[in-house]
């Protein structure tokens, strides 16, 4: 009876296994970034900066049935704006986030595969104000922080192999802290990609 309960055991498991179709893959993506900064200094009202850049990411995982999971990392060209309209600011970020999509089947459209995901990452960000009109010379502060992200979008199969996407992100980078100032990153991203999936 045991052998019989093992054996049972043993099919099951891999009947489980071999209904599991794990892919890894690659993603190379460039993107359109709006950022924004909200910087709040002690005494002070809250100051918006915001730019838009170029930026790119790659990232590597594995698609398993209709999930994937994916270790991206992310580097956004340097952002320009003015504090209090005067003062000029450059922003930077790059960091890494860990990623979980759904693919969305469309059994009659089976080259379409629409997806949602969200992530969760941690981020190095930079913010540099240029004091040389007052003889101060350049500022910089620096922080890491943990982020999050949520998205959708869509990719379209060229072939077994190889998926053009195209997608939306909403990206919190996280804060820069000093004594008395925080700066809030947050990011709006198109993102346009190709896939190849071993």
């Amino acid at each position: 009876m045991k052998k019989l309960l093992l054996l049972s055991t043993i099919a099951m498991v891999a009947t489980s296994a071999s209904a599991l179709e794990v892919r890894p893959y690659v993603e190379g993506k460039i993107s359109q970034n709006w950022i924004k900064a909200e910087y709040k200094e002690t005494g002070f009202t809250k100051e918006n900066m915001k730019d838009n850049v170029f930026g790119g990411s790659l990232e590597v995982g594995a698609k398993i049935n209709q999930f994937r999971v994916g270790l991206e990392g992310y580097y956004n060209d340097k952002a320009e704006d003015h504090l209090a309209d005067i003062i000029p600011v450059k922003m930077e970020s790059k960091g890494i986030f860990l990623n979980g999509y759904f693919d969305i089947p469309l059994p009659e459209l089976k080259q379409v595969k629409p997806y949602v995901g969200v992530g969760v990452g941690y981020s190095w960000l930079k913010e540099t104000a240029n004091l040389n009109e007052w003889g101060l010379g350049k500022e910089s502060i620096k922080d890491k922080d943990w982020g999050w992200n949520v998205g959708l979008g869509v990719g379209y199969a060229l072939n077994d192999n190889i998926d053009l996407t195209l997608g939306y992100k909403y990206e919190d980078l996280g804060e820069i802290k000093d004594s008395d100032s925080k700066t809030d990153f947050t990011n709006h991203k198109v993102l346009l990609g190709l896939r190849y999936t071993f």
